[in-house]
């Protein structure tokens, strides 16, 4: 047998055989964009900040309100979006991307893969909000419809897609809302929806407490 060189016998005590990593983990499959972290090179990765749990921060959602599980949005409306973050978030991003995901049943032409789209890429992060407009910002090709199944994913662009539901203690975890469209009749038929009405801010209606005293004294009375 010819004697091991020192990169052999490196490979025969790590038990490993070499392979070309990209500097990420697996992928999520959802489409071929090149949306990947900015890097020098192909085996840059994010790096933690030191969160003193290991955990990852995590957007907490101001608008919409994080009470409501599924959103209604407006067609052809500006939806406001605003947010802060967890306390495990030690590395805020600077940069943000948005992207939206169509319902079941839309796919990518020629393929079984989702349909995503970008609502913003690459935006400031710093004020932690965006006004994402539902007329440009619609997918290209498509128009978006009433109906429930729509997702909406915030990530940190130095991270990535592909990279954005991997644990990196102190940045950012892909952050998804589900969320549903609307189409407000109001104008037409004076029996929608009235325009700009926001579903994710209504309140019940307040039942005064004078009235429900003068109610009950009025039975005892019967």
């Amino acid at each position: 047998m010819l004697p091991l060189n020192k990169r052999q016998l490196q490979i025969t005590l790590n038990g490993a055989t070499p392979t070309a990593d990209s500097g990420f983990g697996i992928s999520l499959d959802n489409d071929d964009s090149n949306d990947s972290p900015t890097k020098t090179s192909s085996e840059s990765k994010p790096s933690s900040s030191g969160s003193s749990n290991g955990q990852p921060g995590r957007i907490v959602m101001k608008t919409p309100p994080r009470s409501v599980e599924s959103p209604l949005f407006e067609i052809a409306s500006k939806v406001k979006l605003q947010w802060d973050y967890d306390d495990n978030m030690k590395k805020p991003p600077s940069k943000i991307t948005i992207r939206g995901q169509m319902p079941e049943g839309y796919t990518q032409p020629g393929t079984t893969k989702p349909l995503y789209w970008y609502i913003a890429q690459n935006v400031s992060a710093s004020g932690k909000a965006y006004t994402w407009d539902t007329i440009t910002q619609s997918p290209p090709g498509y128009t978006l419809r009433e109906g429930t199944g729509y997702k909406l994913f915030i990530i940190d662009s130095d991270i990535g897609w592909d990279n954005s539901t991997h644990v990196y203690p102190g940045r950012l975890f892909q952050f998804m809302l589900p969320f549903s469209m609307y189409n407000s009749r109001y104008a037409q038929t004076n029996d929608g929806v009235p325009k700009n009405y926001n579903p994710n801010a209504a309140s019940r209606p307040k039942i005064a407490r004078a009235s429900v005293l003068v109610a009950a004294a009025i039975v005892f009375l019967l």
